[in-house]
C-alpha cells in the first residue's frame, strides 16, 4: 500500500507502522471524522487467516480501557481488514532497551495493570488465553499499559488439548514449547518473564540468572514463583499474582516512584554557564545509571546548533542522543511529541524568570550563580525571587570546593554548591561529579547520592551488567 491511499472512501493511509507473522499496520485517518485508526490489512491467501478472523472476534467482544476497541471489519477480494483504535505509546521493549531496565516500584506498577488485562481476559464468560505476553505486544503511555497483538489468542476451551502454540522465545511457557495441555498459568508464567525483562533488560532464558542486579529478594521470589517449570507449582491465577504484586508495592518506599523527578536549572543572569551546567547535570547522572533528560524549556537555537555541529539527527520523540547524554530542544507548545519515560528530566530555564514567567512545577531549582564577587548581587536577587517559587540551590558556578560565602540573613538557609571548571559536559570529570552529586544528595536527600570509596551508588540496573 502507499501513502496517501484511501480505502473504502474514508480512511487514508499516512504510514506504516509496522509488520508482523499476521499482517501489515497501518496509521489511517478516518476522513469524516478526522481521527486517527490502526488499520491492519491481512492478506486472505495467507496460511493463518483463520487466525487473524478470530483476533477481529476477540477484540469485538473484549471491552477494556487496556485493549484496542475495534471499530470495523472490512474486505475486499484479496485482504481483510481491521479497523481499530489508533494507541499512542512506546512499546514496552523500547523503554526497557532505552533505560537498561526498570526501578521494583515501576516494575510492579507495570506487573499489576498487565496481570489485571490477562485476568479481564482469563475470566471472561468464554475465558480466553493471550498466549504471547511479551513486552514487544504492550504499549506504554506516560503510566498507563495498553495490550496489543491478539493473533495468538485462544479461547481456553479449544486449546484444553494438546497442540503447538509457541508464543515468543524467552517468555512462552515450557508447556508451549512441549505442545502440552494450555490453560491460564500458562499466561502466569510470562508474566514472571515480563517483570524479570522489565528488570534487567534481558529475557530471562531458559536457565533465569538472578544474580544479576535489577531485582530485588521479594520480586525474584514472585517471578520464580510465576515462572515454576510445572504449573501446579506456580500461581493459579494472574489475579493472585496481582495480589502478591500489591503487596510488595505496599512495602517499597516512596524513593522508586514512577513520576519523572524535575530539576530546573535557572540562570542569576545570561552567559553565566546555565546550560553547560545543566548538560553536566543530565551527562553525570545518566553515567550513574539514572537516565536523565535535559530538555529546553524555552525558545533558543543551543541544541539545534550542537546537533548540526554533531551531525546529530532527532529521533521519533524529537530527542537527540549526544553520547549517553539525551537533549531535547524546545519545540514550541503547538507541537506535540510522543510520551518518553525518563527517571530525572532536566529543565533549562535559562532567565526566564526575570520576565514574570512563573517556572514550571518541579522537585527543586538550581539556580546557577557567578564565581565573582561582583556577580552577587545578581544572584542575591534571583535566589530572593526564585525562593519563593519552590526549593533553590544556590550553585556557584567556576568556583573550588573550598570556597567560603557569607549569605544574607534572609537567603542563609539556602543550601549551597560550588562547580568547578570543566571544559566539556559530555565527558566524565570526577570533581564536577562530586559537585553534582552533591546537588542531588540536598535535593532530594537520598542516601544513595552519597559518595562510597569516591563512586555513586547505581540504582538503576543496566542491561548485560
Amino acid at each position: 500500500m502507499s501513502e496517501e491511499h484511501v480505502l473504502f472512501g474514508k480512511y487514508r493511509l499516512y504510514r506504516k507502522l509496522g509488520s508482523g507473522r499476521s499482517g501489515t499496520v497501518y496509521l489511517a485517518c478516518h476522513m469524516e471524522l478526522d481521527e486517527l485508526r490502526a488499520v491492519k490489512i491481512v492478506p486472505k491467501k495467507m496460511s493463518d487467516y483463520d487466525s487473524f478472523k478470530k483476533e477481529a472476534l476477540f477484540l469485538k467482544t473484549l471491552r477494556h480501557p487496556g485493549i484496542p476497541l475495534v471499530y470495523d471489519l472490512e474486505e475486499d477480494e484479496a485482504y481483510s481488514y481491521l479497523i481499530e483504535e489508533y494507541l499512542e505509546g512506546e512499546s514496552l521493549y523500547a523503554m526497557v532497551k532505552r533505560l537498561g531496565g526498570l526501578p521494583v516500584k515501576t516494575a510492579a506498577l507495570f506487573g499489576i495493570q498487565i496481570c489485571r488485562l490477562i485476568q479481564f481476559m482469563n475470566s471472561a464468560e468464554n475465558p480466553i488465553l493471550y498466549l504471547d505476553l511479551q513486552p514487544k505486544n504492550l504499549l506504554v503511555n506516560e503510566t498507563i499499559i495498553r495490550l496489543i497483538d491478539f493473533d495468538h489468542a485462544q479461547y481456553a476451551a479449544d486449546v484444553a488439548e494438546s497442540g503447538e502454540r509457541y508464543g515468543t522465545l524467552g517468555f512462552a511457557a515450557p508447556e508451549q514449547r512441549k505442545g502440552e495441555p494450555l490453560d491460564c498459568r500458562t499466561d502466569v508464567y510470562a508474566i514472571g518473564a515480563l517483570l524479570y525483562f522489565m528488570l534487567r533488560g534481558e529475557p530471562p532464558g531458559e536457565d533465569p540468572d538472578y544474580s544479576r542486579s535489577g531485582g530485588t529478594r521479594e520480586m525474584d521470589r514472585i517471578i520464580r514463583s510465576c515462572m515454576a517449570r510445572r504449573k501446579e507449582e506456580r500461581y493459579q491465577s494472574a489475579d493472585e499474582v496481582e495480589g502478591v504484586l500489591q503487596e510488595l508495592l505496599d512495602l517499597i518506599s516512596k524513593e522508586h516512584a514512577i513520576e519523572s523527578r524535575v530539576i530546573i536549572f535557572a540562570g542569576a543572569k545570561p552567559g553565566i554557564g546555565t546550560t553547560h551546567a545543566a548538560f553536566g547535570m543530565s551527562n553525570f547522572l545518566t553515567r550513574n545509571g539514572c537516565p536523565a533528560l535535559y530538555q529546553e524549556a524555552y525558545d533558543t537555537d543551543t541544541v539545534r546548533v550542537l546537533a548540526k555541529t554533531a551531525g546529530l539527527s532527532a529521533d521519533a520523540s524529537g530527542v537527540y542522543h549526544f553520547g549517553c547524554t539525551n537533549i531535547r530542544p524546545y519545540y514550541g507548545e503547538a507541537v506535540k511529541l510522543p510520551y518518553l519515560y525518563f527517571p530525572v528530566i532536566i529543565k533549562d530555564t535559562g532567565c526566564q524568570w526575570q520576565t514574570g514567567c512563573r517556572l514550571p512545577e518541579a522537585d527543586f531549582i538550581v539556580l546557577v550563580c557567578g564565581g565573582k564577587w561582583w556577580e552577587n548581587d545578581a544572584s542575591l536577587q534571583a535566589a530572593r525571587s526564585l525562593k519563593r517559587q519552590g526549593t533553590v540551590i544556590l550553585l556557584f558556578n567556576h568556583m573550588s570546593g573550598g570556597a567560603r560565602l557569607r549569605l544574607p540573613e534572609d537567603l542563609k538557609e539556602l543550601p549551597c554548591c560550588f562547580l568547578p571548571f570543566f571544559s566539556n559536559p559530555f565527558q566524565r570529570n570526577k570533581t564536577a561529579g562530586a559537585c553534582f552529586g552533591k546537588l542531588m544528595l540536598l535535593g532530594t536527600g537520598e542516601d544513595r547520592w552519597k559518595e562510597k570509596g569516591k563512586r555513586f551508588i547505581r540504582f538503576f540496573p543496566r542491561a548485560g551488567s
